[in-house]
């Protein structure tokens, strides 16, 4: 029952997303509002409200953030191996490799966090949210330097590099973390009246970011789907936190620290993997079915990793 009330509302909440989109109860031009209306003011709200006021426990953040970059980078090299037994095409390569280990930490890796751990541990949010940062930039390292290298458009290599380390300093959760971190870190408090509408804003965030990730799926991009869409999809949701799971061992943490960790490593991939991969001459089409196929997979296996872990 407890692994129902934990993930239910998660995917039902996508689902409704999905239903006003399909339906046309709200508009499209609703739903890009939306989107842009999380990403760039809602989650950073719920980050520098949430991070602010919490109480930093460096050396447990740093083991969780080591144990979910090196299982990370297990789950890229098993990718990149699976991609040479495929004898995939270059820009395929890119899009495959990254679909296998880019998550999409914010709008579900977050709230899988809070709505499952959160009754547990009133430790797990903060430690969530405030690895949120780290988590962005190793996805955003791996996946730009992996899509460069296997880029049709290699004279573009070192202005692709630019760009995006110009787009990460500018990313508004990374930017939001750093100010949450400051504000805890110098003692400085935010004024109650500014921090009740952050908080407001921020409690909205998680549903609000479940309704967009729900109208942003497109399933019939699945047509046609080939082999290398459900192996990606598979290593994403399976292969990724087991190995997060098989590399607990080697760190100090207790069973809410390392799900957090896995929480993020078990996420379907991240609907940015697309447009990464077209904006930087991968194979998009490819990297759009791994995104949507990883999602409904991802239903069934995050029920069973929640089994297993909690």
């Amino acid at each position: 029952m407890f692994i129902l009330n934990s993930i239910a509302p998660i995917f039902l909440l996508i689902a409704l997303g999905k239903l006003l989109k399909t339906t046309g109860f709200l508009p499209d031009v609703f739903f890009k509002g939306l989107n842009r209306f999380v990403f760039w003011i809602a989650l950073p709200a719920l980050l520098i409200s949430r991070i602010s006021v919490a109480k930093l426990e460096i050396d447990t953040l740093s083991q969780i953030v080591l144990l979910f970059s090196v299982g990370t980078l297990l789950s890229l090299a098993f990718a990149w191996g699976v991609a040479r037994i495929l004898k995939l095409p270059a820009p395929s390569t890119g899009s495959f490799i990254q679909g296998s280990f880019r998550g999409n930490g914010a709008f579900v890796g977050l709230p899988v966090i809070v709505y499952t751990l959160g009754s547990l541990d009133p430790r797990a949010e903060m430690l969530g949210t405030v690895i949120l940062a780290p988590v962005v930039i190793v996805f955003n390292v791996l996946g730009v330097s992996i899509l460069t290298h296997y880029s049709k458009h290699r004279r573009g290599t070192s202005a692709s590099i630019q760009t995006f380390f110009a787009q990460l300093v500018k990313n508004p959760l990374l930017l939001s973390c750093v100010v949450g971190i400051a504000l805890n870190l110098t003692g400085l408090t935010i004024p109650l009246f500014l921090y009740r509408s952050l908080d407001a804003l921020g409690s909205a965030a998680l549903a609000l970011i479940l309704i967009s990730i729900g109208a942003a799926l497109e399933f019939e991009k699945l047509r046609g789907s080939a082999s290398p869409t459900l192996i990606a999809s598979l290593i994403k949701v399976v292969v990724t936190p087991a190995i997060g799971f098989l590399l607990v061992g080697f760190f100090k943490l207790d069973n809410t620290e390392a799900m957090i960790a896995i929480f993020y490593l078990a996420c379907p991939t991240a609907g940015m993997s697309y447009v990464m991969a077209e904006v930087m001459g991968n194979d998009g089409p490819l990297a759009g079915r791994i995104v949507a196929l990883s999602t409904l997979l991802s239903a069934i296996t995050l029920p069973v990793i929640i089994a297993m872990g909690l």
